[in-house]
């Protein structure tokens, strides 16, 4: 529901080029720079912005604070949307989700579609906003975590990403059947002056829970890296195939899941990785000690 002052904007019935122009050219570069950020990721929380961004991840003091005000800017603005996720009673609230709102989409000139939904309601007479999350808001914090642990990995070790690539996808034929790859992440990172590159499949256990033994999606999404591999149009980006890291929440079944995948990727001839999220950074770290 809308919160007095956090929610408080003049809401504009049709955002165009020209109110654009008039009302959103004091925008710095490093604010643009979210927009963009933001935009690539379709979500993005308050605290995972402050890593993920360039321009903010360096700044000593104060960071939390700058970005809020910058976050304020731009949702006055109508450059973004923002709402908070609902939190369970007396676990305080958690940082705020943003999404990229109808002037924003204009200022990166690029289609608008509305992540966070709208609902007024009248109570006692006063209009309130009600602001909903989309159902995929979980797996979406889940990827930029990844980016997050991984940019902190980088900034320990003294390497750096080269490449973050969101739903980066690929159609191709293979013996007559066309083929869809949409990795979650296509990412490179450059360790001790080496290339090292992967796919991020991001599960949060929702999908294939039938079945504790048989997992129809993550067999599909192997078969489609295998013949991608076989196609070798990937030869086009990288020079060897990527590593897939499969990324799960999921810890029902004495780690199946995992267990599932690591097998498939194996009888594939596939450089395949399954973790539970919370063990990211710790194979992380062992990963690139290997590059």
């Amino acid at each position: 529901m809308t919160r007095r002052g956090w929610y408080e904007r003049k809401e504009i019935q049709k955002v165009t080029t020209d109110w654009v122009k008039m009302n959103c050219g004091s925008l710095t570069k490093r604010e643009i720079e979210l927009l963009q950020i933001i935009h690539d990721r379709k979500l993005v929380r308050r605290d995972h912005l402050e890593v993920i961004s360039p321009s903010y991840r360096y700044i000593e003091k104060n960071r939390t604070q700058i970005i809020n005000r910058a976050i304020g800017k731009l949702f006055t603005k109508l450059c973004i949307d923002k709402v908070h996720e609902e939190q369970k009673i007396g676990r305080g609230s958690l940082p705020c989700i943003v999404a990229i709102d109808k002037a924003g989409a204009i200022v990166l000139d690029v289609p608008h579609r509305r992540r966070i939904t709208h609902e007024k309601r009248i109570i006692k007479g006063e209009t309130y906003t009600f602001r909903q999350l989309p159902n995929y808001t979980r797996h979406v914090n889940g990827i930029n975590k990844v980016e997050v642990d991984t940019i902190n990995i980088c900034e320990e070790s003294g390497g750096k990403i080269l490449s973050w690539r969101h739903e980066y996808g690929r159609s191709f034929k293979w013996e007559n059947e066309k083929i869809t790859l949409i990795p979650d992440v296509v990412a490179t990172i450059e360790i001790n002056g080496n290339p090292f590159d992967f796919y991020i499949e991001y599960d949060t256990g929702t999908e294939d829970r039938r079945g504790s033994k048989k997992f129809p999606t993550i067999k599909k999404k192997i078969l489609k890296y295998k013949a991608w591999e076989q196609s070798d149009l990937w030869q086009k980006d990288f020079n060897k195939f990527p590593t897939i890291l499969f990324i799960t929440e999921d810890k029902s079944n004495k780690g199946s899941r995992i267990k599932y995948f690591n097998k498939k990727c194996e009888e594939m001839g596939l450089d395949g990785y399954g973790i539970y999220h919370e063990s990211y950074t710790n194979f992380f770290k062992s990963l690139v000690q290997m590059v």
